[in-house]
């Protein structure tokens, strides 16, 4: 038998996830994602019900975690449980993740044969018979043709939700890859024309399927929020982004938290209200309405400070997978805030987030790889961190730390231009008027006295003016 036939015997009720996740994995790869951590549920469900186990907590991650210390499976279907959540995790905000299309199309098919392989070793556990003989079967693009027939041709709902869903997934890297250039040729100028046009084709489609499909309705109202439906509608985009959160669509709850948490968007702060729409968001395992209730925790916003709770949801987070909440967590664990001190798990995490392209976390992962706090000194690897960070969100504390390691000599490969240019751009980057911009602005004569007298150092040198303090972006460019 193949795998389809193989979840359908081993559990009906989830056997309509996985065939979704299958059938889109190569053509919505976010929406099979987001299917594969429902497969994941309902495999808690499934072995919740088969041991006669209450479960305490409605996130998936504590589920996992009870099923383990009841000792109903062991730990390594658990890591595997573990493992298709926090994939699936990524499929809710694929541009958080630093994700490229094909890497998402990769990960979403290697995520089906691994949901797969799973239900093979869970079936004798929880059918108390031996795993049918099964192969899986390759899947092709004939999904992607049928979604779209039926969103034109049938005016199907969430077939135009998907569709849309695709596009906007694909317009968001499109514009990571154009800042991403931009940057790296020292341009104030983003060519957005591509993502945008892609934009525009997905909030008609969210326009189409909003009448009937509430995840529609949330992204029309995102479209009209910010414009990319070719006009923008506040009132309209809130309205329908409210109308979301109240039918449970779980990044509409996640959003609107943030605004009365916040304060934002015509919204008066009201933390109870955030606390309300952020644990609903919270429970359908929505990793940003976590990092948002460890941040409405931790700054006291309901009255006092609570830093433990903070932690918790800062952990909830973080082992979602949501590399905010891992830097937010790792800073928690290493200053000891909300409990003890553990710098091994507070690097771990610090590490975790780096991996995905956290700028914050790059850049602190690189001052210690600098200085050997906590971990093994190396300068190259220093270097090339503070450079990803660079990259990733063009970090003004990164590139004036790697400038003042480059004028220092700290790290391998010197290059006074380049630490020049890094000044400048950290400048230019820095909020006006910050403690940052300041202590660039007193730093640079000093620094900038290097490039003193030396032709090659030119370039470097015509950043500054004759004080070495940096020049205005068209005064540098004149």
């Amino acid at each position: 038998m193949n795998d389809l036939e193989l979840v359908r015997r081993f559990d009906r009720a989830l056997f309509e996830d996985y065939r979704l996740a299958r059938s889109y994995c190569l053509d919505v790869p976010t929406y099979a994602l987001v299917h594969l951590r429902s497969v994941a549920h309902r495999l808690t469900s499934a072995l919740g019900s088969r041991f006669a186990i209450e479960f305490r907590s409605k996130n998936l991650y504590d589920r996992i975690e009870q099923l383990a210390r009841a000792k109903r499976m062991d730990m390594r279907l658990a890591r595997k449980l573990h493992k298709l959540r926090n994939e699936g995790n990524k499929g809710a905000h694929p541009e958080k993740y630093r994700l490229t299309p094909e890497q998402l199309v990769q990960l979403a098919a290697k995520c089906v044969k691994d949901a797969a392989r799973l239900c093979a070793e869970l079936y004798p556990l929880l059918l108390d018979s031996p795993t049918p003989h099964w192969q899986f079967e390759p899947v092709d693009a004939e999904a992607g043709r049928e979604l779209c027939y039926r969103a034109v041709m049938e005016d199907d709902a969430e077939a135009q939700y998907l569709v849309g869903l695709s596009l906007k997934s694909r317009a968001l890297m499109q514009r990571e890859r154009a800042q991403s250039f931009a940057l790296a040729n020292d341009s104030d100028t983003v060519d957005l024309g591509a993502s945008l046009k892609v934009l525009k084709q997905a909030a008609y489609w969210f326009e189409r399927g909003a009448q009937s499909h509430p995840g529609a309705r949330f992204e029309h109202g995102v479209a009209l929020l910010h414009g990319y439906a070719g006009h923008s509608d506040t009132t309209r985009a809130l309205e329908l982004i409210e109308a979301a959160a109240s039918a449970g669509v779980a990044d509409a709850q996640a959003l609107l938290g943030y605004f009365y948490q916040t304060g934002s968007h015509g919204y008066h702060a009201d933390p109870l209200k955030a606390r309300h729409l952020l644990k609903a968001a919270a429970e359908q395992d929505q990793s940003e309405a976590m990092a948002n209730l460890a941040v409405l925790y931790y700054q006291g916003a309901l009255g006092q400070s609570d830093l433990p709770r903070a932690r918790h949801f800062a952990l909830q987070g973080a082992q979602a997978g949501y590399p905010h909440a891992q830097y937010q967590l790792a800073v928690m664990l290493l200053a000891g805030e909300g409990g003890e001190v553990d710098l091994e798990q507070g690097l771990q995490w610090l590490q975790a987030a780096a991996e995905q392209h956290y700028p914050e976390a790059l850049a602190d992962l690189a001052q210690r790889k600098l200085d050997g706090d906590g971990v093994e000194a190396s300068p190259a690897s220093a270097a090339a961190l503070y450079r990803e960070a660079i990259r990733y969100g063009r970090l003004p504390r990164a590139m004036f730390e790697l400038a003042m390691a480059l004028f220092d000599g700290e790290v391998p490969d010197r290059d006074l231009n380049e630490a020049a240019r890094l000044l400048h751009l950290a400048y230019r980057y820095a909020v006006p008027g910050s403690e940052l911009a300041l202590a660039i602005w007193h730093t640079a004569p000093e620094l900038v006295g290097q490039l003193e007298g030396q032709a090659t150092l030119a370039a470097g040198r015509a950043l500054f003016d004759a004080e070495g303090h940096p020049l205005r972006v068209d005064d540098a460019l004149a």
